[in-house]
């Protein structure tokens, strides 16, 4: 046994959590990439990613056993060898994990993930801070944050957060992630891959344009008379050609299945349109034309296949898009990078 000690979160409000020293974790990471049958190049030396595999694995184990999909970045390592190999430009630093589960078992996910440590060690400790309550209390059980923990560094204490959706992915464009979720053990533990590279292309936002210098490369159009639209940042442009690059655009079990982006993009208007301006802007991106020839080749013939998807349908715009705004402004959260102490 170790010590339990306070961990400060906010001396200033005397916010504080326990938390057991030294940090435990009981099973090794290797472990649960094995029993979850992912492949050796995924890298669980990354504290958030071991944690992530660490998180599916005892969900699994539980009693009730939630349904639990990754997204975002890790699920991008846990997916792409390209996204894991030290050495590739497509590999990126992670700063959280993005979970879904479904809204019917919110409450079991939240138990589970509040008792997870007791089981699996104090390194799988996580918490809501306050900050997070005041959030979680505003999301409509449909957007939750919390943190956990990292690492240790003397008294220092690294957190990292966790962003879970129930059931939807609502973000600038919204769709249904039920049958993801449901699905997810027999997808690797994450999301379907057309909803990873959805969930990626999605991204849109309304900026000034006397402020979009700084996004050049990011910029999709001119909208209205004084903004412009900006697409992903450079880290989802990267795992966009990481998906692209190792997965083929087919109904393969390893494949981008064209059906259900055609089944998902069809009947939204607003989210092919935008897909279909962060596709033709990453086709002229620095980072794709940064890639070693081999693989920028791969990527852009890619990029290809899926432009001529998007050239193919012809889903129904809404009145309501006339002459306006196609998508819904979001307010991005942070990610969170930051150290506790403990004492």
């Amino acid at each position: 046994m170790g010590e339990v000690v306070d961990l400060v979160i906010d001396a200033r409000r005397g916010e504080k959590i326990s938390l057991e020293l030294p940090l435990s974790l009981r099973t090794p990471p290797e472990s649960a990439r094995e029993e979850l049958g992912l492949p050796e190049w995924v890298d669980v030396r990354d504290p958030i990613v071991a944690r992530g595999l660490l998180l599916l694995r005892a969900a699994r184990r539980a009693s009730p056993a939630p349904a639990l999909a990754i997204l975002g970045g890790v699920a991008n390592r846990m997916r792409c060898p390209t996204s894991n190999a030290p050495t590739s430009p497509l590999r990126r630093s992670l700063h959280d994990l993005d979970l879904a589960c479904l809204h019917k078992e919110l409450r079991t996910v939240r138990a589970f993930l509040e008792s997870l440590h007791e089981r699996e060690g104090s390194g799988l400790r996580v918490f809501e801070t306050a900050g997070d309550q005041i959030f979680n209390s505003l999301s409509e059980g449909r957007r939750l944050r919390f943190h956990m923990v990292l690492g240790q560094q003397g008294s220092g204490i690294s957190l990292g957060s966790i962003d879970l959706l129930a059931d939807e992915f609502r973000f600038c464009h919204r769709f249904d992630l039920r049958e993801d979720v449901a699905s997810a053990a027999r997808q690797h533990g994450t999301l379907s891959l057309p909803l990873l590279l959805l969930a990626k292309l999605q991204y849109i936002q309304r900026v000034p344009k006397e402020s979009a210098g700084p996004v050049a490369e990011r910029v999709l159009e001119p909208f209205g008379r004084s903004d412009v639209l900006i697409g992903p940042e450079a880290k989802d442009v990267q795992d966009v050609l990481a998906l692209l690059i190792d997965h083929p655009l087919d109904e393969s079990a390893g494949g981008i299945s064209p059906s259900r982006l055609i089944a998902v993009l069809g009947k939204d208007w607003g989210l092919w349109k935008t897909v279909g301006l962060n596709v033709a802007t990453i086709r002229r991106s620095p980072i794709l034309l940064g890639l070693p020839e081999s693989l920028r080749a791969t990527a852009f013939a890619q990029l290809e296949a899926v432009a001529e998807l998007l050239d193919g349908l012809s889903p129904k715009r809404r009145l309501a898009f006339l002459g306006g705004e196609w998508w819904e402004e979001v307010d991005a959260q942070p990610s969170v990078d930051v150290t506790a102490r403990a004492g």
